[in-house]
């Protein structure tokens, strides 16, 4: 089509001069000269020899194919179905392509659709693009160009988040010069807060050495509280920070591209170019090499819109045009104190009051910042990782520690598996009940109770009537105690020996009759215990003479 049209334009000149009484064998001269291509004698004396130039349309219709589907069966179907769904984003070609089958094929009227989906996609296009068909109205946003504002009066920030693989978060903010497109990127493990972003926004007036007029924005929780109808409310921290500095404000809705396209696209260019490639790295690693990346993309690399260093064209145009830095409350590393050394106990003092820290941090040094009531604690000296917050105590309150509830010693579990042991190798019917009251006569022990009892049996091996003997009299008499079990366990062994030794002695044969709740019982009448009476009354006797 691209040839057809300029075929038309070479047409039209030509006719044009003809007109202007130029000669048919000066045309190629004065093509020349207006530094066209003059096309051959053959083709000029063709086109001079006419009145008036055709189309590009009419230059192209001897040459288009006949469309497949512009049999009058397929494209009335056709035509009504885009027609009627025009809004439909939702549309498919191959949707509308089963429609015909079902239409045409299935009831006979066509052995077979003349084209395929593809055909049949070219062939919409064709009554879209001939106005056969109504497109569908474009519902974008309208967007009008912006200009660049003047040099050291806009910076822009922003947001962003990456997981990575080992799933961990690196929280990152990203601040913007709107002009030279000089870039700035601080990045944590942790979202950022109302002073973190002003800390970050102080050391980038340090690292660009100048205070900027305007600050853009989006509505963004840590910095804005409420926006009603333009009227902006910000949180304490970050109005102060504002007044101090004496930077304007001014908010935006969220994924705005006209006022605030520029470190939105930055955001996106720090997980691409940055993150994508190192998501197997520590989070700690990728924090502290973020630094070195900006130096890079400033100093290193043209930016596509102004087709320069960005570090280049801040120093030589918007420093000058910067202010004068203030001092600040959120001056960097001031406000964390610290190193502060970690003994057992776990604990930060302040104002004698304790504050846990969790317990990989034994013995280490950790740093902490005291903003609006609340103690942040962090493991380095740039207050990148956080690793604890606490609320401060009031000033009345004196003496006392403060323990989070994930610093807390967790009790250990080992008994769990201890038990379990138990029950699986011993499995009587009342060991379930026996272990249940050692671990409640035991709360402080249960593990060492259950390990000795474990110890103890796998060491004597009983037979499991003789178990369940000694388990119902430990329940019986609300024996739970290691050392009564084993006195139990011991007792039981004594009677056992001497019915044996009774019953050897006289050569009875002893009867067994098993209990309702399994236990096996030897049965005797009342002449074995007249017997064993008179024995021991004899041997008594011959021991006094």
């Amino acid at each position: 089509m691209a040839t057809l049209l300029k075929q038309a334009e070479v047409m039209n000149t030509i006719i044009e001069l003809k007109r202007q009484g130029i000669a048919q064998s000066d045309i190629a001269k004065v093509l020349r000269n207006m530094n066209l291509k003059p096309p051959s004698a053959p083709t000029i004396r063709k086109y001079y020899t006419r009145d008036d130039a055709p189309s590009a349309s009419r230059l192209a219709s001897p040459y288009q194919k006949d469309k497949a589907f512009d049999d009058p069966v397929c494209r009335e179907i056709i035509i009504s179905t885009l027609q009627a769904n025009c809004n439909n984003k939702q549309l498919r070609i191959s949707s509308l392509y089963d429609l015909l089958e079902e239409m045409l094929v299935d009831t006979g009227k066509l052995q077979s659709l003349p084209g395929n989906q593809q055909t049949l996609r070219n062939y919409c296009a064709h009554l879209r693009k001939t106005g056969q068909v109504t497109s569908p109205p474009v519902e974008a946003r309208l967007c009008n160009y912006i200009e660049s504002p003047p040099p050291g009066v806009q910076i822009q920030l922003d947001y962003g988040v990456q997981e990575i693989n080992g799933g961990e978060h690196v929280h990152f903010l990203c601040i913007r010069m709107r002009y030279s497109r000089l870039l700035f990127v601080r990045a944590q493990d942790h979202r950022f807060n109302a002073v973190e972003t002003c800390r970050t926004l102080f050391l980038f007036f340090v690292y660009i050495k100048g205070r900027p007029k305007e600050l853009v924005i989006d509505q963004d929780s840590c910095m804005v509280v409420q926006e009603t109808l333009g009227e902006i409310i910000a949180t304490r921290d970050f109005q102060a920070f504002l007044h101090e500095q004496d930077i304007e404000l001014r908010v935006l809705h969220k994924a705005d591209p006209q006022s605030k396209g520029s470190v939105e696209n930055l955001v996106s260019y720090v997980k691409k170019n940055y993150l994508s490639s190192r998501l197997d790295q520590p989070a700690q690693k990728l924090i502290a090499g973020i630094a070195d990346w900006c130096r890079r993309k400033n100093t290193r690399d043209l930016n596509r819109a102004t087709h320069r260093l960005p570090m280049q064209q801040f120093l030589e145009e918007e420093l000058p045009a910067l202010r004068p830095n203030l001092p600040s409350a959120y001056g960097g590393l001031a406000m964390l104190t610290g190193p502060v050394s970690i003994d057992k106990n776990r604990v930060i003092t302040y104002k004698t009051n304790g504050y846990s820290v969790p317990p990989a941090y034994r013995f280490k040094n950790v740093y902490y910042r005291i903003v609006g009531g609340v103690m942040s604690v962090f493991s380095d000296e740039q207050g990148t990782l956080l690793i604890r917050q606490h609320q401060v105590a009031p000033p009345e309150v004196k003496y006392k520690t403060f323990i989070h509830p994930d610093d807390r010693r967790m009790p250990s579990t080992k008994w769990v598996d201890v038990k379990n042991t138990l029950l699986r190798r011993y499995p009587s019917p009342n060991m379930l009940h026996f272990l249940n009251g050692v671990c409640k006569e035991n709360p402080h022990y249960r593990e060492p109770q259950l390990s000795a009892v474990l110890a103890w049996l796998d060491k004597q091996q009983p037979e499991s009537a003789f178990l369940e003997s000694v388990l119902v009299r430990c329940c019986e008499t609300f024996s739970y105690k290691v050392s009564q079990f084993q006195a139990i366990y011991i007792g039981l062994q004594k009677e056992c020996a001497v019915q044996d030794d009774l019953f050897a002695e006289d050569g009875l044969n002893p009867s067994f009759v098993t209990m309702p709740n399994g236990v096996t019982v030897q049965v005797r009448g009342s002449e074995t215990y007249q017997n064993l009476f008179q024995k021991k009354v004899q041997q008594t006797a011959m021991g006094g003479v």
